[in-house]
């Protein structure tokens, strides 16, 4: 991938999207921070598959900069539609898994890793993909939605807790507590402050008018989180105001005490007050915290199904 590709890859990404039913749509500009920024190696990390000026397929590996106890290699391919069923698709996977290994190996050696490509519930032929290659299924996730037209009055915080709006002085605590929010969850790592900067509260959709912190009152700490974000793109295409909660958290030492309760509650109440007409949000279907069933409770429901398969490695 170059700079000025992004066209290109906006281009084929938006034709998969109604046979892939990603709920993604993408513009030049989400491309480039998406896909072609000063975190990525292009050269080694990216690949781009022409037939003639025509784009037929792109695909991206990553790895975060830091590991826990188990590295995350995320594989990321696409192919046109119009140039499926040709084995483009098979050369694409088979070089994003090798070069997730060397990820691996050169990156975090010490701890065994999942090379993962994020599979859709629709794409049956990138599901048979997978399996040719003896991938396992590993995870499985929703995404949900609730409409916001209904969403009325208040919830109050717990006991010694205030929800305020975010705070840009604030942003380095929020990263720190969402790793630490995340430190168990499935494929989390913890997010450097680059990564953080430019894929989180730094990126084009991030909206902080949208979001909300629990603070404690006697403290003044932060205990929990919940983070807005406008895709201007799916707004168009779709015709819906949206809003997703990108991510939303409360630290381990708050938790069973309503905190995601409450700050859930004042995001959808912030969201609808401000005209936003849809809400939407990704869950891993085996989260240990409980969040699905608080989404449930809150009105939303599943509209989207995926599954993460992998070549699992051990330390080099």
């Amino acid at each position: 991938m170059r700079p000025e590709d992004a066209a290109a890859i906006a281009d084929l990404l938006n034709a998969a999207e109604p046979l892939d039913d990603t709920g993604e749509h993408l513009d030049v500009d989400d491309v480039t921070e998406q896909f072609v920024n000063d975190l990525v190696d292009l050269e080694r990390d990216t690949r781009l598959a022409w037939i003639g000026d025509e784009l037929a397929a792109a695909g991206q590996v990553s790895v975060s900069t830091a590991a826990r106890e188990q590295a995350s290699v995320w594989c990321f391919g696409t192919v046109h539609p119009d140039h499926r069923r040709r084995g483009i698709g098979r050369q694409l996977m088979t070089w994003e898994l090798e070069r997730g290994a060397e990820l691996h190996r050169n990156r975090h050696p010490d701890v065994p890793a999942n090379v993962m490509v994020n599979v859709s519930a629709t794409n049956s032929g990138a599901r048979a993909l997978a399996e040719r290659l003896e991938l396992e299924p590993v995870r499985d996730w929703f995404e949900m939605s609730c409409q916001l037209d209904g969403v009325v009055g208040e919830l109050a915080a717990p006991t010694g807790i205030t929800l305020a709006p975010y705070e840009a002085g604030r942003d380095d605590e929020v990263r720190q507590a969402h790793n630490l929010a995340f430190a168990e969850h499935f494929g989390s790592t913890e997010r450097s402050p680059d990564e953080w900067r430019h894929f989180f509260t730094g990126s084009r959709g991030f909206r902080p008018e949208l979001s909300v912190l629990a603070v404690g009152d006697d403290t003044g700490k932060l205990c929990g989180y919940a983070l807005g974000y406008v895709y201007d793109a799916d707004v168009e295409v779709t015709g819906r105001r949206q809003v997703w909660l990108g991510q939303i958290g409360t630290l381990p030492d708050h938790r069973g005490k309503g905190v995601g309760r409450a700050l859930l509650a004042a995001a959808l109440r912030t969201w609808a007050a401000a005209g936003h007409e849809e809400a939407w949000l990704g869950v891993d279907s085996a989260n240990g915290t409980g969040a699905l069933g608080l989404y449930e409770r809150a009105g939303f429901s599943v509209q989207r199904r995926s599954t993460s398969w992998a070549r699992r490695l051990p330390a080099c």
